[in-house]
């Protein structure tokens, strides 16, 4: 089977949607922000044939870049088609300027680990989400001090965090990224970045958060796997 990776275009949203809208139970998030990514040129197709078997997102963050939402149509998994994309995506970061590539996958969910090794990516942090137990910070950083005290954190992490304001993009960052993005603030779970905690989830923050210890949480998701690679 022929694979073609291409940029995602508006005419491929009513079909991406088609067949990411009923991904788990619950549904999925795809068909809520595929516009968005397709027109900040975010999203890519996969087509075999000329139909659209695959769809993935990428978001570049100072060197690195994070994959994400990869979905393959039904009638078409199990055939490698979701290794082959994670590694096509992986060269299309490359040919943009990132040095590194990342990507989280559910703890439960098999097939796609075994796939994401399959195109080079090892496993090298791990991070919980969920709804926070919102509890208001005892002090927020300004200056030098949170500055500090990112760079403090990202020591810890080797570089590792998730993003303030989109909690679900995480990879290598730098301090200055992470608060151009949000206020650093201290609380009864550790230093947190907007929505990202470096300690656990009771952080004061509205919607989904993720943070590097499961406590603290109002509901929580699951156990997330980052996997990494160089390219």
């Amino acid at each position: 089977m022929a694979l073609k990776l291409r940029r995602a275009e508006e005419g491929d949203i009513p079909d991406i949607i088609s067949f990411t809208s009923k991904t788990w139970e619950w549904g999925d998030y795809i068909p809520r922000v595929i516009g968005s990514w397709v027109r900040q040129g975010r999203a890519y197709v996969v087509e075999a044939g000329g139909a659209i078997v695959a769809v993935a997102g990428l978001e570049l963050v100072g060197d690195s870049a994070y994959l994400q939402g990869l979905r393959v149509r039904p009638e078409y998994r199990g055939v490698g088609i979701g290794a082959w994309t994670t590694a096509a995506m992986a060269e299309e970061a490359k040919r943009l300027g990132a040095r590194r590539a990342t990507l989280l996958v559910a703890e439960w969910n098999e097939p796609s680990i075994r796939a994401v090794a399959k195109a080079g990516f090892r496993r090298v942090w791990e991070v919980y989400g969920g709804v926070p137990d919102r509890r208001p910070p005892s002090r927020c950083l300004e200056g030098e001090e949170a500055a500090d005290a990112v760079e403090e954190a990202l020591r810890r992490t080797g570089g590792l965090a998730c993003m303030p304001d989109d909690p679900w993009i995480c990879t290598y960052a730098s301090a200055e990224e992470l608060l151009r993005r949000g206020r650093p603030c201290l609380g009864e779970a550790g230093l947190y970045v907007g929505k990202f905690s470096f300690g656990g989830g009771g952080i004061d923050a509205e919607g989904d958060a993720v943070a590097a210890r499961p406590d603290g949480f109002r509901k929580l998701y699951g156990r997330y796997l980052l996997f990494a690679r160089v390219l």
